[in-house]
């Protein structure tokens, strides 16, 4: 199981600093009395030395912006990295959409437990040739997409004939390749264009299970507001990409491959005819997607599924082009097998790491050190320049923008360090690519035609049994490989809203046959935490995980993280269950906040919306009103672009300093995240709904609160004065949106200090923290701001040049990295702000309307574009 946050609850330790005499005593009491002034958070003085000499590349304030591309399981995703004083704080997608890896990466960064020893690199060097004239070497690389490494490692291997490579990932892209063998006969990628079909099937894909994932949603929420496309998904798993789709079908993994089959057959690409109309499902998805449709499959589908998917799309005429692969040659699972049977091994993968001992030369190369022969750092992706190709085939160049801070090495390096060369610097066609933003290459399009007879060299689908696994990557953690930051720890999954752990999910009727349904739910009712640990077998391997039960998947289907259990001989196997008669503990924050069966989420059908008229607010209050400033901010979410990722609730924590408080903390409801992202299971689907301080006109925490902490600007800001803050909490008893955290403890300083809160002060990870927001501490409350230090930079910059603040110019964290552009935040004073078309909107809501708050945040319905001749009863969607 993985590390459960701090070594220790923090509580219990701070207990034991506070009353090292034991229990408290009534002489123990009265001695506390004397020492309740020590309770005080104390001044820190620090001297400030300025520059005899600045630097040229020093800006006035310390603010920059530099572009860089940064590889998440080997495939680029260009970013924007905003610098303060050399030091890179946060990272903005470049273009559509990023994932949360390389902003959560922030951590890793400045991470003191990736310091180990001073890196002996030349005596390294020595040895590894050493071996490599004792014998055969197996040097294992990550997913690699640098024509300049692919080069390096020629090199190499003409030079030291002992020297092989195998490429290593427990989710492979080889799949997607093999298939466009079978049906071209070359290998080739697909490159999508979503947004220009009118119907879409999502067939077992998830965002973080395609490297373009992102990318996808970012195209397909641009037409989930009319005119509307429609979304259908056929899974065996249960994703958000479903979750969004207007028609679902849940089937297990053998069964999914056959529905495909049965598609090619009813579009006319293979002969025969379907085995089933799957209730009426297949027949109205088949007349959908020839008015103008495209398949979107995911990589782990077998290379027939993947084949036939193509075919599909070809008959189609989706909007697909194809791109040479990514990778020169494919990283596979099995390449685990061979580092395990290697004699002398050089491990630079990611993820699942093989057993390094009684070998007779063994290496390994990784952002944090293990115990091996050799360990050496390798530098993280801010520290390391390089090539690398994004999922749409265009080749980016990297650059460094901060010294390796524990004398790591990118691959290259090593590579031209075991060469005895030294990499070229920057090319001037790689530094103007970087100024201007765009890539160094783009993708080169293959001429590819359908070969006939395509029934003849399908290799067989996968085949049916009573309990299908699969093996998926973690939304959070992926393969294993971010299990160190608690950032991504902590950050709730997808529909479960787990944290901290992974567990087995299975369709509740599996779990009823099992006879643990009913205790399951017994204790989620009791909110108690346990829950049975299972027995997972799925061929030679096994592993225990704890159960959760999970609403819509399909019968027969279980889904398990790769970062729990990694199988090297694939990601889909018949399994066996069996209980253990132990439990243990997994941590939702579901119900944290939970607002209760309310209408929270408002759906409406795309012609309801557009014959909708706008709700006039009704405005009734004692309460004298504010007056009026400059501005009035107001933020505005659309949940039909909404996807409940959380990249909103990740870019909040990095941007204000908000830390993670490990599982007995969470466990306690006593997260800090400023945002939280509510999931409902309704008659309509599933629904998610992000949820912050609504920043009302008429707040009912600034009323109770007695020392005037929580106050309101006049550009309708409800604003925390933290030196104010004595911790009554009266303020969260009258939030009727449950959207303020409290300090309980120094969190601040117990997460710089990884556990330990007297070590923050020389924690590196206090260069993470953002200088222009307050580093909170014990006993203050906190939420959301609105980013109000990107307003009053916004503020001060306009002054400089001596005019207003432009449309739109602010944009806050949440909304900067929202991969469907939910989330807008603007002027309700400024006539050209898109702000006010959304008010007028006849699906514009607020949330809590009964309270009478009048809040600033409001949402827009979600959409659905359902098929008529569809019933969701009759295919169970």
């Amino acid at each position: 199981m993985p590390e459960r946050g701090y070594g220790e609850s923090l509580e219990k330790e701070l207990f034991r600093e506070e009353f090292p005499f034991g229990p408290v005593s009534r002489r123990g009491f009265l001695a506390l009395g004397l020492l309740t002034l020590a309770a005080c958070t104390p001044v820190v003085r620090r001297k400030g030395v300025p520059y005899v000499r600045q630097p040229e590349w020093v800006v006035e304030g310390g603010r920059a912006e530099f572009v860089t591309a940064i590889p998440h399981a080997g495939i680029a995703e260009p970013v924007l990295v905003r610098h303060y004083q050399e030091r890179p704080l946060f990272l903005a997608p470049l273009e559509a959409a990023m994932s949360p890896y390389p902003l959560a990466g922030l951590y890793a960064l400045y991470d003191p437990e990736r310091q180990g020893k001073a890196p002996d690199w030349e005596g390294f060097f020595a040895a590894w040739r050493q071996a490599l004239e004792e014998g055969e070497t197996l040097l294992v690389l990550p997913r690699t997409s640098s024509p300049r490494l692919e080069g390096l490692l020629e090199r190499a291997k003409a030079r030291y004939p002992n020297l092989r490579v195998a490429r290593f990932e427990a989710w492979s892209l080889e799949n997607v390749y093999r298939g466009a063998e079978i049906l071209f006969g070359q290998r080739a990628w697909p490159v999508y264009a979503p947004e220009k079909a009118e119907a879409v099937l999502l067939l077992d894909v998830d965002l973080h299970e395609h490297p373009a994932g992102y990318l996808w949603w970012a195209a397909l929420s641009k037409r989930r507001i009319p005119p509307m496309n429609r979304l259908y998904a056929v899974e065996s798993g249960a994703g958000l990409l479903g979750a969004m789709a207007d028609h679902r079908l849940a089937l297990k993994p053998s069964a999914l491959e056959a529905f495909l089959l049965d598609l090619a057959k009813a579009l006319e690409v293979l002969p025969g005819t379907p085995a089933s109309d799957y209730g009426g499902f297949l027949p109205a998805l088949a007349e959908d997607l020839l008015r103008g449709g495209v398949v979107l499959p995911g990589v782990h589908l077998t290379p027939a599924a993947q084949a036939l998917a193509m075919a599909v799309n070809a008959r189609l005429g989706a909007p697909v082009s194809y791109v040479p692969p990514l990778e020169k040659e494919a990283a596979t699972p099995g390449a685990f097998l061979e580092a395990e049977r290697a004699e002398r091994l050089v491990w630079a993968a990611e993820g699942p790491l093989p057993s390094l001992e009684g070998k007779r030369f063994a290496a390994h190369l990784g952002l944090y050190p293990k115990e091996a022969p050799f360990s050496f750092p390798l530098a993280h992706p801010l520290e390391a320049g390089g090539q690398h190709r994004d999922a749409l085939g265009r080749l980016w160049p990297a650059q460094a923008l901060v010294k390796p801070l524990y004398g790591g090495r990118s691959l290259e390096e090593v590579l031209a360090g075991l060469l005895g060369e030294d990499l070229p610097a920057l090319t001037p066609e790689e530094k103007r690519a970087l100024a201007e933003g765009r890539p160094l290459e783009e993708a080169r399009p293959l001429a590819l035609e359908v070969r006939s007879g395509l029934e003849g060299r399908l290799p067989p689908l996968r085949q049916e049994a009573p309990l299908e696994l699969t093996l998926r990557p973690d939304a959070s953690l992926y393969d294993g490989r971010y299990r160190k930051n608690p950032y991504l720890q902590e950050l709730p999954r997808p529909l479960t809203r787990l944290v901290w752990d992974g567990a087995l999910l299975m369709g509740e009727e599996e779990a009823g046959a099992l006879g643990l349904l009913e205790e399951v739910r017994a204790r989620e009712r009791r909110a108690d935490p346990r829950r049975p640990l299972l027995k997972v077998k799925a061929g030679s391997r096994e592993a225990l995980l704890p159960l959760w039960p999970l609403p819509g998947l399909a019968k027969g289907s279980l889904v398990a993280p790769l970062s729990h259990f990694f199988h090297p001989e694939g990601v889909a196997f018949p399994a066996e269950v069996a209980p253990t008669g132990r439990d243990y503990p997994l941590v939702s924050t579901q119900y944290h906040g939970y607002l209760g069966e309310v209408e929270a989420v408002k759906v409406l059908e795309e012609e309801e919306a557009l014959q909708a008229e706008p709700k006039e607010e009704k405005r009734l209050s004692f309460y004298p009103p504010w007056p009026q400033g400059e501005h009035a901010w107001a933020m505005s979410v659309d949940l039909s672009r909404c996807l409940g990722c959380g990249l909103c609730t990740l870019a909040c924590q990095i941007e204000n300093n908000i830390p993670a408080v490990g599982k007995e903390e969470v466990a306690k409801g006593r997260e800090m995240h400023w945002i939280r992202v509510d999931r409902y299971f309704a008659e309509e689907g599933v629904l998610h709904q992000p949820v912050m301080c609504q920043h009302c006109e008429k707040a009912p925490c600034e009323a109770v609160c007695p020392v005037a902490a929580t106050e309101h600007s006049t550009e309708g800001l409800n604003l925390m004065v933290y030196n104010r803050c004595v911790g009554t909490k009266y303020c969260s008893a009258n939030c009727p949106y449950k959207a303020r955290r409290f300090n309980f403890f120094p969190y601040a300083e117990a997460f710089i200090g990884q556990g330990d809160p007297r070590r923050a002060k020389e924690s590196p990870l206090a260069l993470l923290m953002n200088p222009e927001v307050t580093v909170r501490s014990r006993g203050v409350m906190e939420k959301c701001t609105y980013c109000v230090q990107r307003i009053e930079a916004a503020r001060a910059q306009a002054a400089v040049e001596g005019r207003k603040i432009r449309t739109g110019e602010i944009k806050t964290a949440c909304q900067e990295v929202c991969p469907g552009k939910a989330i807008h935040f603007g002027d309700l004073l400024d006539p050209e702000d898109p702000i006010q078309a959304h008010r007028k909107e006849g699906r514009h809501y607020v949330l809590l309307e009964e309270a009478n708050t009048w809040p600033r945040t409001t949402y827009l319905a979600h959409l659905k574009n359902k098929n008529p001749k569809l019933k969701e009863a009759e295919h169970g969607g």
